[in-house]
Order: structure tokens, then sequence, then C-alpha cells
């Protein structure tokens, strides 16, 4: 069977849009003139839990509680902004073979694990990650081994 141009590019145009609305979450049909319904969802939302403290309701005597989590998830995304830069600071330190360096960041902390091939490596990365900013102490736990 072979179709017009005009309605070979409709029924793609009908196609794309059937995608487009399906990736957007949409139920849609295609009738017989090649319009495109969409189907509504009319399903009523579930109620939320009104009782104070249960999931969905706010609890009165948790304002305080509430500030203390925005304060912790501040405080990781930098460390976790502290992290990302001692890593690039030590893959890009000339003569420093860094991918056996472990590095994790709690509160400008940061801890260092791993193996390094001599003493000299150890100091250039202690170094290195002692100069980025943000970085308060570091707990040196890197270890040399040759092999």
């Amino acid at each position: 069977m072979r179709f017009s141009r005009f309605s070979a590019r409709s029924v793609k145009l009908a196609c794309v849009a059937a995608a487009l609305a399906a990736a957007a979450g949409g139920a849609q049909a295609l009738d017989k003139s090649g319009l495109i319904f969409v189907a509504a969802d009319n399903t009523p939302a579930a109620p939320v839990n009104s009782a104070p403290g249960m999931p969905g309701r706010p609890d009165p005597d948790r304002g305080a509680s509430a500030d203390m989590s925005a304060d912790k998830a501040k405080q990781a995304v930098e460390d976790g902004a502290i992290t990302t830069k001692i890593k690039t600071k030590l893959l890009t330190t000339k003569d420093l073979k860094s991918t056996r360096i472990h590095v994790k960041t709690k509160n400008g902390t940061v801890d260092v694990g791993g193996t390094v091939p001599s003493q000299q490596q150890r100091d250039l990365a202690l170094d290195a990650i002692r100069s980025v900013e943000g970085v308060t102490s570091v707990n040196d736990n890197l270890k040399v081994s040759s092999r």
C-alpha cells in the first residue's frame, strides 16, 4: 500500500506527537480523522494524613529539627564539593599517582586512605589536600607500598 506524500507526513507527525505526549505521561488515541485525543486523569488525590507528626503533615514541635536538617544538607553539599576539589587537585598534581587514594570529607575534616608508591608521593598528596579551600584538618591513613 502506498501513501501519498501528504498522508504519510500526517501519519509521521501524528506518531511524533503521540510519542512526545506519551513521554510526558499522557494517554492518547488516534481517531479515523487523524486527530489525537488525550485521556484525562480525573482520579481524586489521596487524602493527606491530618494527624500531627504523620507523613504529609508538619509537626508543630519540629520547627528546629527542620532547620537542623537544612544545615545538615548544606554541610553535606559543602563536604561533597570539598571532596570533588580534592580529587581534582590530586588528579591534576604533576608526578602524583593518585588512583589508589581514597578521600572522604565530613564537616571539613578529610579522611585520606589508600596506598601510594613512596613517601615522596604521600607528602605530595597531603600537601595537595591541605591546599584545597575548605579543608580544616586531614586524617592521614595513607600507606606507602611499592606494590
